[in-house]
């Protein structure tokens, strides 16, 4: 009797050390095909059509015995066909922004722990075309919304633009007899800096964005002279400094900022603003200081880099957050400072070559 129990008892465990070892192979092989499939994709730079086109012999592998697609790519139909189509299909469905794909998969007749493989096998296939697809679509998005900035950008050089010419023209208009020589030193100092702006237009309408200049020679204290001249302020500028930049980088970023001085002088009246300025350089950096003596306060400074806010109502509230973009691209900062004690201050810090 005792040793029918002791029989029983190994048949039972041979049993269950079967039917593990099985789990455990099924299980192997379930890991290797959903591992096989992300290194697919990963593979395919997680490109939804290809995958798909790529897929079916892991997916076989596997135990299935047919696949059935058609996929909407913005407009444009592509379907495949795969295996055997027998048996009854479960059918599936992903849509994400213009895309939409709907699947039919044949699988076996089996019960148990293959179908419930077989089940998560479609499972991860699903998680991973989603995720392409959601991928695509916020890339696309992250594209319209730089296209959406540049254009915003576009939009406030070319309104700087109108406005200096605007500046000139009211410049010539009221030039006193004996005078026209001395005007006409000052609109050239100010032409390169129009001129750079233009240039930068041009560049990004033909180019689709704002190509890589090459470094050049810019010495600071030319550029925040001709800066102040153009926007009619008295300048105080100690020190001076030779950077390598891209110029329309360094240019336009001073220009909004000492823009933003003369549209609050405007505002609030004062005639002829005293720029104080400061020029050190550190290392390999340089530093800017920038403050306006007798100038406009700004209402909110915590808000001067904030896209689209703007104290100003016929403002776009972008110069700012531009001239800071534009610095950290070069791996410079912007930073502002406003208290009781000290008046606006603006401090950039630049590398001597970008």
């Amino acid at each position: 009797m005792i040793e029918q129990i002791y029989l029983a008892f190994i048949l039972i465990g041979i049993t269950i050390a079967a039917v593990v070892a099985a789990l455990w192979f099924q299980a192997r092989k379930a890991s290797r095909i959903n591992l096989g499939l992300i290194r697919l994709n990963e593979q395919h730079n997680f490109d939804t059509p290809i995958f798909l086109e790529h897929a079916w012999p892991l997916l076989e592998q596997a135990g299935l015995l047919g696949l059935n697609w058609r996929l909407d790519w913005f407009g444009i139909v592509k379907q495949g066909s795969y295996g055997r189509h027998v048996n009854a299909s479960t059918y599936k469905e992903i849509e994400v922004a213009e895309m939409k794909l709907t699947m039919n998969f044949y699988q076996r007749d089996n019960r148990g722990e293959q179908r419930y493989f077989e089940e998560t096998l479609i499972a991860t296939f699903l998680l991973l075309l989603r995720t392409d697809m959601l991928i695509k679509a916020n890339a696309i998005d992250a594209t319209f919304a730089h296209m959406s900035k540049l254009n915003l950008f576009l939009q406030h050089d070319m309104k700087n633009i109108a406005q200096f010419i605007q500046l000139m023209a009211d410049q010539l208009a009221s030039v006193p007899p004996g005078k026209e020589a001395q005007v006409l030193s000052h609109l050239r100092r100010a032409a390169p800096l129009i001129r750079n702006r233009a240039d930068r237009i041009v560049n990004t309408l033909t180019a689709g964005s704002n190509p890589d200049e090459p470094l050049r020679e810019i010495h600071l204290h030319e550029v925040l002279t001709g800066l102040c001249e153009l926007y009619e302020m008295d300048a105080q500028i100690e020190g001076d400094a030779l950077i390598h930049a891209a110029g329309t980088t360094i240019d336009t970023a001073l220009d909004n900022i000492l823009k933003n001085y003369h549209d609050a002088s405007v505002r609030e009246e004062i005639s002829k603003p005293l720029m104080v300025i400061a020029i050190a350089t550190h290392a390999q950096q340089v530093s800017i200081t920038i403050e306006a003596s007798n100038g406009a306060s700004a209402p909110a400074p915590e808000r001067l880099f904030e896209p689209f806010w703007s104290s100003d109502a016929a403002g776009l509230g972008i110069g700012l957050y531009q001239a800071k973009q534009m610095l950290e691209m070069q791996g410079g900062s912007l930073q502002v400072i406003q208290d009781s004690v000290t008046p606006l201050r603006f401090n950039i810090i630049f590398p001597i070559r970008a």
